[in-house]
């Protein structure tokens, strides 16, 4: 649909039309630090798209405020996994103040922070809600599955907010995306 990714075998090829899904005028820049508050798994599926591109990103599923100088992006994924927080011995309580101090550092060393919701439609549960009630609206920029936003709450924080948003049908598209943003 569309012709944003033509398929050969399994493996997706690059189409010009997802490069046009990053809005006019949103760009980020490199170096890139990366978290998961949620302690959802995206953050290593999204870490290995940055490693298919060569390009480096500081991924650290407890990234800590301090953690952030000489970066000029954060991305932090906009999911949640109850098992993922129990594993990591967090609760969520935890995981959304530091969330928030990421937040209030990022703003205070002019850190761009990007959003990104790849878990689709079964990361939507409880804990990936509240995560995204706290980080979304306070995003420069949001990039989500479709499948992950049936309800419309992405499009409906995007308007409320002013935040541009891409939409992407699969997890693979990021890749193209992050060409288009980064301008790899």
């Amino acid at each position: 649909e569309g012709g944003a990714v033509a398929w050969v075998g399994t493996i997706p090829l690059p189409g010009p039309a997802l490069a046009q899904k990053v809005p006019a005028g949103v760009s980020a820049e490199l170096p890139v630090a990366m978290t998961c508050p949620g302690q959802a798994p995206e953050g290593q599926i999204v870490k290995l798209i940055f490693g298919r591109l060569k390009t480096p990103v500081k991924y650290d599923p407890f990234l800590e405020p301090k953690d952030l100088a000489g970066n000029k992006t954060l991305i932090i994924i906009l999911g949640g996994s109850g098992k993922g927080l129990g594993t990591a011995g967090v609760d969520l309580g935890d995981e959304m103040k530091r969330a928030e101090a990421l937040i209030a550092e990022a703003n205070k060393q002019k850190i761009k922070l990007i959003g990104i919701h790849s878990g689709g439609e079964d990361r939507r549960g409880e804990v990936s809600t509240k995560l995204i009630d706290l980080v979304a609206p306070k995003v420069s920029y949001m990039i989500v599955r479709e499948d992950g936003n049936k309800d419309g709450l992405f499009t409906k924080l995007s308007e409320q907010h002013k935040i541009p948003l891409t939409l992407i049908k699969a997890t693979p598209e990021l890749s193209d995306v992050f060409k288009a943003l980064f301008k790899l």
